[in-house]
């Protein structure tokens, strides 16, 4: 008996290790391509910007079309392609669904806090942590201070990395269809609350002038959503803890 629970400790914090690596890779890859995300928005705002990012955006109405610039469709594909590789990275670095999940949401997390902390480097923006950044643009743009997608990406990072922790730790970590509806569900709401505006943002034609210029965000819809996802994940992350059955971290 003494053995086996030997075997099982050193199986564990072998496993541990491997994650740890897998994690160490990932954040590595994240970081490098934080810097590429930050190089090609320089080159956008020179183009579009004349190398100084401000509101409002250049937008074009003809015959009550939005004309979209070729670049714009290109930056589309873009926004898409940045998406698909993150998934991949998941897909590659997890052993289970969920690990692929939170890999992603751990290559996510630390992507968007290094492309802002390169774009300091590179030009000194943003000037704080309140500056309007145009976050997406697909498939409506997604509009909002620099520390919405900050706290975002802080608690992708530190959700995912818990979850992979304890699963290596040999927890039984089961998050359950509901689990992963309800915090789905409030990202959903946030990312409303990021193009809640959107009619502004472009500047769409009608029967009021619109600047274009960020109105005050919906701060009302964006933290209830996120703070209600951070105590729904604690309280299940508990209930996990709580438990003492361990299962085989392979």
């Amino acid at each position: 008996m003494e053995k086996r629970t030997f075997r099982l400790k050193a199986e564990i914090n072998n496993n541990t290790k491997d994650a740890f690596r897998r994690w160490i890779w990932v954040v590595f890859f994240a970081i490098s391509f934080a810097w590429v995300e930050s190089a090609v928005v320089v080159y956008l705002r020179e183009i579009y910007f004349d190398g100084v990012f401000k509101f409002p955006l250049f937008v074009v109405w003809k015959e009550g079309k939005h004309i979209i610039d070729p670049l714009i469709r290109i930056e589309f594909g873009r926004e898409i392609a940045t998406i698909v590789m993150f998934v991949a990275v998941g897909w590659v670095t997890g052993k289970s669904k969920l690990q692929r999940f939170c890999f992603f949401m751990i290559a996510f997390g630390i992507w968007d806090i290094f492309y802002y902390i390169w774009l300091y480097i590179m030009v000194g923006w943003p000037e704080s942590l309140m500056s309007w950044d145009l976050l997406f643009y697909v498939p409506l743009p997604w509009v909002g201070p620099v520390i919405t997608p900050l706290l975002i990406a802080v608690t992708m990072v530190g959700a995912g990395s818990l979850i992979i922790y304890y699963y290596k730790k040999g927890y039984v970590v089961s998050w359950r269809w509901y689990d992963m509806a309800i915090e789905l569900g409030c990202g959903v709401l946030i990312i409303v609350a990021f193009c809640w505006d959107w009619k502004n943002i472009l500047q769409v034609p009608g029967d009021i002038m619109r600047s274009g210029v960020p109105n005050p965000f919906a701060w009302w819809l964006y933290l209830p959503a996120y703070l209600f996802s951070i105590i729904y994940f604690a309280i299940r992350l508990k209930q996990i803890l709580s438990v003492k059955t361990h299962s085989n971290p392979f």
